[in-house]
């Protein structure tokens, strides 16, 4: 693991009940030596990434300013601004857009509908990525040996039954998935809510994430699904087509 990435993980540390830390919780958590958590932390301190407390450090201002650079001038969300607002209205229900990272699928633009409820994850949280439409059909475009390496990291396999994703299914879902170029949830993050997502394509055709409308299920089955599924892909294809003319 490279010097900048070991780095950056001491961002995970940052939790709800863990919203200040230090030399000691680096050690513990990430297994670094002293002398490194006190260099990680003073070299992200003088940038603006942390900042010091009495009990030891939190994210600092520069995070701010990243957040405010990326609303502003990210590409992808530039590009699907508008798309995403016609969906809500259309619809009335929630729509996503989501951005493929590392072994992760995380909200990047988030429009709420008239039929608000919970969305699996906020703005800037992983989702589940065997449970959800939104990951799935990221998953669904990946090389085979990139599924099967996300795949072997995080299934248990003592738990393959109880989660219902046994390989030689699961692979087969996706390639169902691939076929249609969507994927429909239902309950699956949330009882009574169901969502439809379709994936969004870089320059050189490569998944870079998905687009999504979800909410309740007794509005989302007031539509014909055909209709969701051609509303959702066809925004994704257009987001697809934008982002290789950037």
């Amino acid at each position: 693991m490279n010097s900048l990435r070991r780095l950056l993980m001491v961002f995970d540390l940052f939790r709800p009940e863990q919203p200040v830390i230090d030399v000691d919780i680096i050690c513990r958590e990430l297994g670094y030596t002293s002398a490194t958590a006190y260099r990680y932390l003073r070299e992200l301190g003088d940038a603006g990434f942390l900042k010091r407390l009495p009990r030891g450090y939190a994210l600092g201002p520069r995070i701010v300013t990243l957040e405010h650079l990326m609303t502003n001038y990210d590409p992808l969300l530039a590009c699907s601004r508008d798309l995403v607002d016609n969906l809500v209205v259309d619809t009335g229900l929630d729509a996503l857009v989501s951005e493929w990272h590392g072994d992760s699928v995380v909200n990047v633009l988030i429009h709420r509908g008239s039929d608000a409820g919970p969305v699996g994850s906020g703005r800037g949280r992983s989702i589940d990525l065997f449970h959800s439409a939104t990951s799935r059909v990221v998953l669904a475009y990946l090389l085979p040996r990139q599924i099967r390496r996300v795949y072997d990291a995080h299934v248990n396999p003592s738990e393959l039954q109880h989660l219902g994703l046994e390989w030689k299914p699961f692979i087969k879902s996706l390639l169902a998935i691939r076929k249609q170029g969507y994927c429909i949830s239902e309950s699956e993050l949330h009882p009574g809510r169901s969502g439809v997502a379709a994936p969004i394509f870089d320059e050189k055709q490569r998944v870079l994430g998905s687009m999504t409308l979800v909410g309740r299920s007794e509005r989302f089955g007031a539509f014909q699904q055909g209709y969701l599924c051609d509303l959702v892909t066809g925004a994704a294809s257009e987001l697809t087509a934008r982002l290789a003319s950037q």
